[in-house]
């Protein structure tokens, strides 16, 4: 049985609920997740950053059995919900899990916990305030293996619809393409015909800088194959831009000098 608080000030504390540690439990799964795509992005994502600090410190604050705290989680759960549904990094990974399928899963995961913690913040916030013991509800574990079942089935059904990707081209208005997501090209190899354009084809407002060369053991390496057009530094932020012609058969590589590893290899025949 659960020891009710003797005090009323705002620092009243009390042992957690069961519900205040779903709570406490889904703020540190958001916080681990947020790290985890910090850690590859990283210098790039100092938002991100500061708000898994702030997730992490809430968390901190509901696990301490304060008792107006879970609020605070529900408060953070709608917050990571109303951000990442506004930024087209995250829409991007959802409704294209082929671009970085690990991504999905994270980017779906965080959106799960996030409504956990928007849902257990506010029971257990009730919780505290009223008098008497303060039980697990009986809808909690039916709520929890109900969400736990549709994130795994939309992981499933993203994972079978998955297409095989092909290194021949796309085109568009007759030019072929590549299409480029946040930090990757969607194909990482395409083969075009001799004396064509090249167009490639950012699906977001994503920013990304190309160059002649590659990434080699995570250090870029500028470098022009002979009758390679030169690429010096294009900036592509949403939209298009051309390439070539390709003018002599043979592979060509260029690359993205802000994303490590975004490389792309051009096959010309």
């Amino acid at each position: 049985m659960n020891t009710e608080s003797t005090t009323t000030h705002i620092f009243s504390r009390q042992p957690l609920s069961a519900l205040g540690k779903v709570t406490a439990a889904a703020l540190l799964g958001i916080t681990v997740l947020c790290g985890i795509i910090w850690g590859f992005t990283g210098a790039h994502a100092t938002g991100l950053l500061i708000l898994t600090i702030i997730l992490l410190l809430g968390t901190g604050l509901v696990a301490s059995g304060i008792r107006w705290t879970p609020l605070l989680g529900t408060l953070l759960g709608g917050a990571v919900m109303i951000i990442f549904a506004g930024e087209p990094y995250v829409i991007y990974h959802l409704t294209q899990p082929k671009g970085l399928f690990v991504f999905f899963v994270i980017i779906l995961l965080i959106f799960a916990c996030a409504v956990v913690a928007l849902g257990a913040g506010i029971s257990a916030t009730v919780q505290n305030y009223r008098r008497g013991e303060r039980r697990a509800p009986r809808w909690l574990a039916s709520a929890l293996t109900g969400m736990a079942g549709v994130v795994i089935g939309a992981i499933l059904i993203a994972a079978i619809a998955q297409p095989t990707v092909s290194t021949s081209s796309t085109t568009t208005n007759g030019v072929p393409a590549v299409h480029l997501g946040p930090s990757s090209f969607i194909q990482s190899s395409v083969t075009i015909a001799k004396g064509s354009q090249l167009l490639l084809v950012d699906d977001g407002s994503f920013l990304h800088i190309l160059a002649n060369g590659t990434w080699q053991n995570g250090q870029p390496v500028r470098s022009k194959e002979q009758n390679a057009p030169i690429v010096n530094n294009i900036q592509v932020s949403g939209g298009s831009v051309e390439i070539g012609p390709f003018t002599t058969a043979g592979t060509y590589h260029i690359y993205c000098t802000v994303h490590q590893g975004m490389n792309l290899e051009i096959i010309v025949q």
